[in-house]
C-alpha cells in the first residue's frame, strides 16, 4: 500500500543527462503517485551520447539534444513527474563551466521549490563518468550553500534541504550478479566500471516494485541510448527484475538530530512545510512599497558594513554585527516577496541619498544618532503600510521588519546612553 504524501513533501533530483534519473526511477514514480511534488533537474540535454537507436528513429549528431529532450520529457510523463528542469550545461563539459555560476543556479532552483529531500549523483559518479562528478560536487556544495542566509541573498531566502541522498549500488548485488560487476561501459575511449557501496553504508532501501513498470516504461522513451550490449545484455530476467524492484540510497549529508539508520521512507523523521509561495497580487502599489523598502535595507547593509570596516569599538562592533545579520534577513524576505508579484529585486539598488548620509559620518556618537534617527523613520513608515490592506504574508513582513528595528532601536539607544555617560569621544579607531 502506498504511503499518501501532499505538495508540502518536495523531492528534487538532479543528474547530469537524461535517463540517469533511472537509477531512481521507482522511487521518484513511489513519490509522485503519492502525491508529493517530484522536481526533476537535468543538467545537460545529453547531446554528446552515442546514438543506438535506428536511423529510421531519427537521431542524428545533429539533432540529439533535442531528441534526447523529448526522451526525458516522455519519460517523466511514464514516471508521473510533472516538474522538469533543465540547467543547459554542456554535455561531457560539467567539469570545465564555472563552479560559481553552477552552484548559485542549483541554490536557486532549491529556495525555489525549498524541498526537504535531494537526490543526486554519488561522489564517484556511479561509475566515473566526469559529468556525473561534477553535477556531484555542485548539488553539494549548492546544498551548503542554499541554507547560508548571507550567501547570495538575490537568489532568495535561505532554505535548509534536511536530507541529500546518492543512489548506490550494494555490494551484494554485485556479488550475487558477476556479470554485472564485469560490465564496462565505454567512454572516449576508456572502459569505466561501476562502483560498489559496502551494504552497512547504505541508508535507504526503498521498495519500488509496484512502480517498476514505470520505471521500465520510461525507459523504453530512451530509445536513442537502447546500447543492444548494455548493462542488462549479459544478465538474467531475475536479476534485472531485482535491480529495478529496489533502489537503494546512501545519505550523504544531512540536518537532523541523529543519522537515520536503515529507512524505507526518505521523509522518515521530518514534519512537511507549507511554506509553498504562491504569487501575490500588485495591488495597491505593493511591488513599489516593497522596492522601496528593500531599496532603503540595502542602503543601510551597506552602511552597516562600511562602519564595521573602519575597526570600530568592540561595543559598536557587537551591535552592527547584530544589524547586518538581521538586515540581511529583511532583505531575503522583501526579496521573496517580490518574486512573487514577478519583479526582480535586482531592481532595487541601493538608497542613494541614504548611502550618501550615512557613510559621511564621522565618529561613534554621529553614527550612532544617524541610525537612531532613520529607525524611528523606519518605524514609522512600517506602521503606515500595516494600515494599506496587503495580505496576510505581506503584512507578516512588515510586522517582522517592525519588530527587528524596535530591537535594534533599543540596543542602539543602550549604546549611546553608554558612550554619552562615559564622556567618550566617540572617535573610531582609525
Amino acid at each position: 500500500m502506498s504511503q499518501t504524501y501532499t505538495s508540502s513533501h518536495r523531492i528534487v533530483g538532479l543528474f547530469a543527462h537524461p535517463d540517469d534519473e533511472l537509477s531512481v526511477g521507482g522511487t521518484l514514480a513511489r513519490y509522485a503517485a503519492g502525491g508529493a511534488q517530484v522536481t526533476l533537474v537535468c543538467a545537460t540535454r545529453g547531446e554528446a551520447a552515442t546514438i543506438y537507436s535506428p536511423p529510421e528513429y531519427g537521431a542524428t549528431r545533429e539533432n540529439l539534444g533535442q531528441i534526447r529532450t523529448g526522451e526525458l520529457q516522455c519519460c517523466c510523463a511514464a514516471l508521473g513527474i510533472t516538474d522538469l528542469r533543465w540547467m543547459d550545461w554542456p554535455d561531457g563539459g560539467v567539469a570545465g563551466i564555472d563552479r560559481e555560476e553552477a552552484i548559485a543556479a542549483v541554490v536557486k532552483l532549491l529556495r525555489e521549490v525549498r524541498p526537504q529531500v535531494m537526490l543526486t549523483h554519488p561522489a564517484n559518479g556511479g561509475y566515473p563518468h566526469p559529468d556525473h562528478i561534477a553535477v556531484h560536487e555542485i548539488a553539494l556544495a549548492a546544498w551548503y550553500a542554499a541554507a547560508e542566509p548571507g550567501y547570495r541573498p538575490d537568489l532568495g531566502p535561505a532554505v535548509e534541504v534536511a536530507k541529500l541522498y546518492a543512489r548506490v549500488i550494494p555490494q551484494s548485488f554485485f556479488e550475487s550478479s558477476p556479470a554485472f560487476a564485469e560490465f564496462r561501459i565505454s567512454l572516449n575511449g576508456e572502459q569505466l566500471r561501476f562502483f560498489s557501496t559496502p551494504d552497512d553504508e547504505i541508508t535507504a532501501v526503498m521498495d519500488v516494485a509496484a512502480w517498476s513498470e514505470k520505471r521500465v516504461a520510461g525507459w523504453e522513451c530512451h530509445k536513442s541510448q537502447h546500447n543492444p550490449e548494455g548493462m542488462f545484455s549479459q544478465v538474467s530476467d531475475e536479476v534485472q527484475r531485482a535491480f529495478v524492484s529496489r533502489e537503494y540510497l546512501q545519505l550523504l549529508a544531512h540536518r537532523l538530530a541523529a543519522a537515520p539508520q536503515r529507512e524505507t521512507d526518505l521523509f522518515a523523521g521530518l514534519e512537511p512545510d507549507d511554506d509553498k509561495e504562491v504569487a501575490l497580487v500588485d495591488s495597491g502599489g505593493l511591488s513599489a512599497r516593497l522596492m522601496a523598502a528593500l531599496r532603503a535595507r540595502r542602503g543601510y547593509l551597506t552602511i552597516y558594513q562600511h562602519y564595521l570596516r573602519h575597526r570600530p569599538k568592540p561595543e559598536f562592533v557587537e551591535l552592527l554585527q547584530t544589524l547586518v545579520d538581521d538586515t540581511q534577513d529583511a532583505t531575503a524576505q522583501l526579496s521573496s516577496a517580490l518574486r512573487r508579484l514577478d519583479r526582480s529585486p535586482l531592481q532595487a539598488g541601493a538608497h542613494e541619498k541614504l548611502l550618501g548620509q550615512g557613510l559621511s559620518r564621522h565618529g561613534m556618537l554621529s553614527k550612532l544618532n544617524f541610525m537612531i534617527v532613520g529607525m524611528e523613520k523606519s518605524l514609522q513608515w512600517y506602521a503606515s503600510q500595516l494600515t494599506q490592506g496587503d495580505p496576510p504574508e505581506v503584512n507578516a513582513i512588515w510586522e517582522a521588519l517592525s519588530e527587528a528595528e524596535k530591537r535594534h532601536l533599543k540596543l542602539t539607544k543602550t549604546l549611546l546612553a553608554a558612550m554619552e555617560r562615559s564622556g567618550g569621544t566617540g572617535r573610531d579607531e582609525d
